[in-house]
């Protein structure tokens, strides 16, 4: 019985057609990566604003304090106090750091994320500014800002973070939108969805006073 040989055309007929179907799959493998990622970033997300609201119910009802003047960060503060696991630089990148996002920039120890806390939940600068708490008690819980993707790896969430350069930074892993043109957010009622950078330029352009800033 004679072997079945393939023509030098037939070969080729079969590898371009593999071609083809890898060119229509890759960009659909794409995208499902882009997707799980993004997950992977709401449950962080999820984990981290649960984290909190256990702090809060052994601190009246307040946030951590991001406390800049003092290096006392919130995600510091929630490690250290064992709300949130200890990271620290050997480990801050790993995928079981919840203050690491798939899409985000590299972390260098563990008080750095790629989460910022909404500043009306408390907030020191670095010059010593203090912005008063409010406690997590609302009647707009579903739309009072928790956490948020960061842009690069600040802690906290000021309404001139939410301009155009930020949201859509020209290196994807520093925007804001680093999902798509899209950013995951939790919110104080516990639920984390996602916000579209239009979206976010509308919240940038609206007073810092609106429910999306103060429970």
């Amino acid at each position: 019985m004679k072997k079945q040989k393939f023509s030098l055309i037939e070969l080729l007929v079969v590898i371009a057609i593999i071609g083809i179907l890898s060119s229509l799959l890759l960009p659909t493998l794409g995208k499902a990566r882009k997707k799980a990622q993004s997950s992977v970033c709401q449950n962080k997300l999820k984990q981290i604003s649960t984290a909190s609201f256990m702090y809060a119910e052994d601190n009246d009802d307040f946030a951590p304090l991001n406390d800049a003047d003092n290096s006392e960060y919130w995600s510091k503060r929630m490690s250290q106090n064992s709300y949130l696991p200890e990271i620290n630089a050997a480990n801050s990148n790993e995928n079981g750091s919840p203050y690491k996002c798939p899409n985000g920039v590299n972390l260098d120890t563990y008080y750095t994320n790629n989460y910022s806390q909404n500043y009306r939940l408390g907030q020191i600068d670095a010059n010593g500014t203090v912005y008063t708490p409010y406690q997590l008690t609302s009647n707009h819980a579903s739309q009072t800002a928790f956490y948020m993707d960061s842009w690069k790896v600040q802690n906290t969430l000021f309404k001139y973070n939410l301009k155009e350069a930020k949201i859509y930074d020209s290196n994807d892993q520093q925007a804001i939108a680093r999902h798509e043109g899209k950013a995951n957010i939790a919110y104080i009622d516990g639920h984390v969805s996602t916000l579209t950078g239009s979206q976010l330029l509308i919240i940038g352009s609206e007073a810092n006073t609106t429910e999306f800033w103060i429970p």
